[in-house]
């Protein structure tokens, strides 16, 4: 007799061979409800990206869940020394500070790092031209340290005038994904429980698969019912018309080289020793920072037959049908809206049919391939080092020499 855990390994089994993903870095995401446009599509694209998963074949997503890239990201920043102290709203005053603030954050696209020596020469010689060598000869200064870099970056465009986070964001945006979707490919497979393989000892995570839910969305996988469904015989089709694995990057707020320079010196420089965040519990076997979304895999217009060969009694299937505003097994894709809908058919002998579907065009997240640190933070130990020890022997130059720094 099938368990939940077996029927969900061998769904994850399934689905790999359906959508060509591998076991090395693929996670099935539960709940996968449609993405629909408007004014929150960004933030919600975003947020699967800011997600950090956790070790197991597939994972509950929450958007509002505590372990998330960015602010795990600015909390670790926070614990970092730069090698060299530059401090550019000393050096060029606190009212002229805000005021140059306030002019990044009024600019359509944030500039870069290595922007930002010639554009505040530029914005400084109009409104603080007393400043404007020395406030681009910091800005010089920090482009040669990368803890240095990726603070500022955090400071001066992700935070306001009035030192409020902004909204963080990715490269790619919702509106690029829907675009890219439209030239996916076509995938159509089936899955049959009596024929599934649930050995899933050689996959990414070594058989941990943790976390999902029962039959329909927020039940338990211990439920009688869950349990039943489990240990029948589940059949699935499966069609989706397009399909896309989508990789992505974080924003400006986000320096690789800082991460790099982290992961690559567990103790000493560039750690403070004074944070209570430390190596350990960033990336260690108890860190927050362990695991990256690399990119997602997306459909739309998919139709999922469901069928189950138990007999459910009339209660059990008054208890299901109700249940279907939550979505059922394996995605979980609530209906009740315009983008998807589920349906539960009984036939006379009290066995089940669920079909599930959303509409073409509107992307669904089913999925996510997971980085770990050491290959998301691009880690090459020697690179890092080096980069430390130059930005540490850096001299600042003379104010005089700034216009040579800042051109």
């Amino acid at each position: 007799m099938s368990t939940f855990l077996d029927l969900q390994n061998g769904w994850y089994n399934g689905f790999l061979q359906g959508m060509g993903q591998s076991p090395n870095t693929f996670q099935i995401i539960q709940p996968a409800p449609p993405i629909a446009s408007g004014a929150a599509a960004n933030s919600t694209f975003w947020a699967y990206y800011n997600n950090l998963p956790p070790l197991s074949l597939t994972q509950q997503f929450m958007a509002s869940g505590g372990n998330q890239f960015y602010n795990n990201y600015r909390a670790l920043m926070s614990a970092l020394v730069p090698s060299r102290n530059v401090n550019v709203e000393g050096d060029i005053g606190a009212a002229n500070y805000k005021k140059w603030q306030n002019y990044i954050l009024s600019l359509a696209t944030p500039p870069t790092m290595n922007q930002l020596p010639t554009l505040f020469r530029t914005w400084a010689m109009i409104y603080a031209p007393n400043v404007a060598n020395i406030g681009s000869s910091d800005y010089a200064a920090i482009l040669l340290d990368p803890i240095a870099t990726a603070q500022n970056e955090l400071t001066l465009i992700y935070t306001d005038a009035n030192g409020l986070p902004l909204p963080f964001n990715w490269s790619l945006n919702y509106n690029d994904m829907v675009n890219q979707l439209i030239s996916g490919n076509t995938r159509q497979f089936s899955f049959d429980s009596s024929t599934m393989n649930s050995n899933v000892s050689a996959s990414w995570t070594k058989g941990s698969n943790s976390g999902f839910f029962g039959l329909w969305g927020g039940s338990t996988t211990t439920s009688a019912i869950s349990q039943q469904f489990a240990s029948s015989h589940v059949t699935v089709n499966a069609s989706f018309t397009h399909v896309l694995t989508y990789a992505n990057t974080p924003g400006m707020w986000y320096y690789s080289s800082a991460m790099g320079l982290a992961y690559a010196n567990k103790t000493g420089n560039p750690w403070s020793g004074q944070s209570s965040i430390n190596w350990d519990n960033t990336f260690g076997s108890n860190g927050n920072m362990q695991r990256f979304a690399s990119n997602l895999v997306i459909g739309s217009g998919m139709t999922i037959t469901v069928t189950s060969d138990a007999t459910y009694s009339t209660l059990d299937q008054q208890t299901i049908t109700s249940s279907g505003h939550a979505g059922f097994w394996p995605f979980y894709s609530a209906g009740g809206g315009s983008s998807s809908t589920n349906t539960v058919t009984f036939d006379e002998q009290g066995h089940m049919t669920i079909t599930t579907t959303s509409i073409p065009g509107v992307p669904v997240v089913l999925g996510v391939n997971v980085l770990p640190i050491s290959q998301f933070a691009g880690h090459s130990a020697a690179p890092a080092v080096s980069l430390y020890t130059s930005a540490k022997s850096y001299k600042a130059p003379k104010p005089e020499l700034a216009e040579e720094f800042a051109s």
